[in-house]
């Protein structure tokens, strides 16, 4: 009786350790977490959450980025390139 216990309580442990692996994201997907719906899981006060593998060379590659760490960011990887001013028309010969 005792060891069908102890079994059936191993046995539980187990299945819950395992699905918490199962849930758990992986280490190089995302610098922010993550929740149930795909979106960036926001502090009380708007702060972005992040991993304990977060760097700012991580942050720039990834999409939640520019939202979370702009200011923490180069320019670059937030701004889109300001458009090239179009060739100035020249005088036609007559």
């Amino acid at each position: 009786m005792k060891s069908k216990i102890i079994i059936s309580m191993l046995a539980s442990i187990g299945l819950f350790a395992a699905a918490g692996a199962v849930q758990a994201q992986t280490a190089g997907d995302r610098v922010y977490v993550i929740d149930q719906r795909g979106e960036v899981v926001l502090s009380g006060t708007g702060l972005c959450w992040r991993t304990g593998f977060w760097t700012p060379a991580a942050a720039a590659k990834d999409p939640a980025g520019c939202k979370c760490d702009k200011d923490l960011l180069p320019k670059e990887v937030c701004e889109p390139p300001a458009p090239r001013a179009a060739a100035a028309p020249t005088a036609k010969p007559t």
